[in-house]
């Protein structure tokens, strides 16, 4: 799991105990009808900041789930994408897609590399399926977004590692990426 995806955990748990918090002791003080004074709306204000914590909460447990969604169905139309199309085509931040598909890729449902020159990202599989790339050409035919790789393009021979995805040497025994045994 990455270091972002711990922050979102970490963050949601807070935002939901001490949202329920909050909302419980909201709920105690109009059950119990206090009438102290001029406290009395501060402390209602407490349950109402609570109920507000768990809605977005839930917002951002929803949104965090959506982004992952709509990279996954993204990548299937590519075999090689560069983040910064990717960011643009999705309304997202680069670092944000990075992390995601991070996550992804350590959970299993995405097996990609980042080229090490220019940091596109290489697609092998999205949930277990190879992607299928239905993406205008360009005169030279070739996919128009790889139109100025084509000098560049991956060389055939390479092998990945089963597991994560990465390119891989022949002599390796251990993935460079995810640390597994390749022997």
């Amino acid at each position: 799991m990455s270091t972002s995806k711990k922050s979102v955990i970490i963050s949601n748990i807070l935002i939901f105990v001490i949202g329920t918090i909050l909302t419980i002791w909201g709920i105690i003080i109009l059950v119990l009808n206090y009438t102290g004074g001029p406290n009395y709306l501060s402390l209602i204000g407490l349950g109402i900041a609570g109920v507000v914590m768990l809605i977005v909460g839930i917002v951002n447990v929803t949104t965090y789930r959506f982004r992952r969604e709509k990279i996954l169905t993204a990548l299937k139309s590519y075999e090689r994408v560069s983040l910064e199309q990717l960011s643009s085509e999705l309304n997202l931040k680069e670092k944000q897609i990075k992390d995601i598909i991070v996550d992804l890729r350590t959970e299993g449902k995405l097996k990609v590399s980042f080229e090490p020159g220019t940091g596109d990202v290489l697609v092998l599989e999205v949930k277990g399926e190879a992607p299928v790339a239905i993406i205008p050409m360009s005169s030279s035919g070739l996919p128009e977004h790889e139109e100025k790789y084509k000098d560049k393009q991956k060389p055939k021979d390479l092998t990945y590692c089963p597991h994560c995805g990465s390119i891989k040497q022949p002599e390796d025994l251990y993935c460079i990426s995810c640390g597994s045994y390749l022997g």
